[in-house]
C-alpha cells in the first residue's frame, strides 16, 4: 500500500518551500518527494505503507504531526489544498493482490 499526498506550490513560494524541505529532509524518511517534471509546483510525496492500519496512521500523521502545518503557508489553498489518497495494489509482478 502507499499514501500518496499531493499538493502545488506557487512559483513564488517554490525556492522558500524546497529550502525548508531539504532542511528538514528527515522528516520524509521513508517516503519519497517529488517535483512534476511538466508542471512546476506540483508536488508529491509516496509513502510506503505494510498495511491499512500502518496507512491509516501515516494519512493522521501526514495531516497533524511532525509540524507538518508549517507548510501550509506555501500550499495553493493552504491545507485545503493538500490531498492525500491511499492506495492498495490491484497486482503485485503480475499477480493478484
Amino acid at each position: 500500500m502507499i499514501v500518496f499526498c499531493e499538493y502545488f506550490i506557487p512559483e513564488q513560494h517554490r525556492a522558500a518551500f524546497t529550502e525548508w524541505a531539504m532542511s528538514y529532509a528527515g522528516r520524509w524518511q521513508g517516503a519519497e518527494l517529488l517535483e512534476n517534471t511538466g508542471q512546476a509546483g506540483v508536488f508529491v510525496e509516496i509513502w510506503p505503507a505494510a498495511s491499512e492500519e500502518e496507512a491509516a496512521a501515516q494519512e493522521k500523521e501526514r495531516l497533524e504531526g511532525r509540524s507538518w502545518l508549517e507548510m501550509e503557508q506555501w500550499i495553493k489553498g493552504g491545507r485545503e489544498g493538500l490531498r492525500i489518497w491511499i492506495f492498495s495494489p490491484v497486482f503485485v509482478t503480475g499477480e493478484q493482490a
